[in-house]
């Protein structure tokens, strides 16, 4: 599917409503599958991603009562034991739904669980993981190429102890493990190998507390207490800020302004730091009882920054620098190159087909627009939902930007294009001004 923004000359003044955080909705649904009692999930998002947990829930025995128009989910915990334990899981190009269930699977004392996923989330490594799982006392079946899925995944529970974790590539090895850890045999302390803080690390220590398991933090070092459990309750889901993004660029390239309603600054989501970018960058941000609002400034300024722990957002701002006086850097990306596409070369081949000056190495990417012409053009998207979502943004400024592929957005905001379409319009900014 083909698809585009259409060109504007007014600023864009809205409110915008947003569901829940992808992340945030996967760990709840799995947290509440494990947990004892009855959980009530509000602010669910119906995207790709927790549409393959649903499924993979419902496989292994998990009872979800789902209300779509509501979006709300009520999940009957199993108390820590999945119903079936002999099934075959396929979990999409969903990574966090790959990296977590395949650890809480682990806990189990006896089964047999196949995973396999997507062509591209197979290609994506998972020997950080499946290491610490079989030294936990776990036997896995490769079927194909040693560390990788499709696998056979046999359990015996976990024995707890030390375990280390490099978490380099990514923070959600170290996240499957921590959700896993309160059902271990034994206390269980993971020790972390990465060299920076890592927020989704944080957001799963927060929503395992919110659920009634305490991790003890300190440095890099994580331990939990096991033999006790989840417990069900009501949690409402925090607006998706990966998703705000997009629309609060609008602000930034329109000079406009936009509020994505119920937003805050103690997010739990590292995606937060977006607004300070676009504040690095001119932009006016205002934290109210409302929401987050940003309004877009007479000229934008180009920055240099390392995104190595909200990296979901680098490509928001690769297209806000477009329009913005000064070159930008971003730094901080290798661990990009190995998500739902390779996400600095398909950014940087979408820029430099639209007209946009790139330069990128391995963990870098920079924009220059005082020797870019930007024009119209077919990009791909890579079969990635954000590539898709940052591309078009350029579509506001210039006719004929035209994202081939544009249905992957189903993945995390599946109505994308109709959500800006409204945004964009006259009668939506008259209504925000009234």
């Amino acid at each position: 599917m083909k698809q585009s923004l259409t060109p504007i000359s007014h600023p864009v003044i809205c409110d915008v409503s947003l569901p829940g955080s992808k992340s945030m909705c996967n760990r709840a649904l799995l947290i509440a599958a494990m947990a004892k009692g009855i959980t009530s999930l509000s602010n669910m998002l119906f995207s790709d991603d927790v549409e393959a947990c649903i499924e993979a829930l419902g496989v292994l025995g998990v009872q979800l009562d789902i209300h779509r128009e509501d979006r709300r989910i009520v999940v009957r915990g199993c108390n820590g034991e999945f119903p079936n334990k002999h099934v075959q899981l396929y979990t999409r190009e969903a990574g966090t739904l790959t990296r977590f269930l395949i650890p809480l699977c682990a806990t189990q004392n006896h089964g047999s669980f196949h995973f396999s996923a997507s062509e591209r989330m197979m290609e994506r490594p998972l020997s950080e993981l499946m290491e610490v799982l079989e030294a936990q006392g776990c036997e896995v079946e490769y079927l194909d190429k040693q560390g990788y899925m499709p696998f056979n995944l046999k359990p015996h529970g976990l024995r707890g102890g030390c375990a280390k974790i490099c978490g380099k590539k990514s923070s959600q090895f170290l996240s499957g493990l921590l959700l896993a850890s309160p059902f271990a045999k034994q206390d269980l302390h993971l020790v972390s190998g990465a060299d920076h803080q890592q927020p989704y690390v944080k957001m799963t220590v927060a929503m395992m507390s919110r659920f009634g398991i305490a991790t003890t933090v300190q440095n890099n070092r994580y331990g939990i207490v096991s033999g006790k459990n989840y417990k069900g309750c009501n949690y409402p889901i925090e607006p998706d800020l990966s998703t705000a993004s997009y629309f609060w660029a609008l602000a930034a390239i329109t000079r406009g302004k936009v509020c994505v309603r119920h937003t805050t600054l103690d997010s739990h989501q590292g995606d937060i730091r977006f607004a300070s970018v676009l504040e690095e960058m001119g932009c006016q941000i205002e934290y109210t009882d409302r929401g987050i609002i940003v309004t877009g400034c007479a000229e934008l300024k180009g920055v240099s920054i390392n995104m190595r722990n909200f990296s979901d957002t680098f490509m928001t701002v690769a297209a806000v620098a477009v329009f913005a006086k000064g070159e930008t850097f971003i730094e901080g990306l290798s661990h990009t190159r190995l998500q739902e596409s390779d996400r600095v070369a398909a950014m940087s081949e979408g820029l430099q087909r639209l007209g946009v000056i790139v330069e990128a190495t391995e963990d870098n990417i920079k924009i220059i627009p005082n020797l870019s012409a930007l024009h119209g053009a077919e990009v791909s998207s890579h079969n990635d939902h954000r590539i898709a979502m940052s591309l078009a943004l350029l579509g506001l400024k210039v006719s004929g930007v035209v994202i081939d592929g544009a249905e992957c957005v189903k993945k995390t905001c599946p109505d994308y294009f109709e959500r800006m379409a409204k945004a964009l319009s006259i009668e939506e900014n008259m209504r925000a001004l009234r």
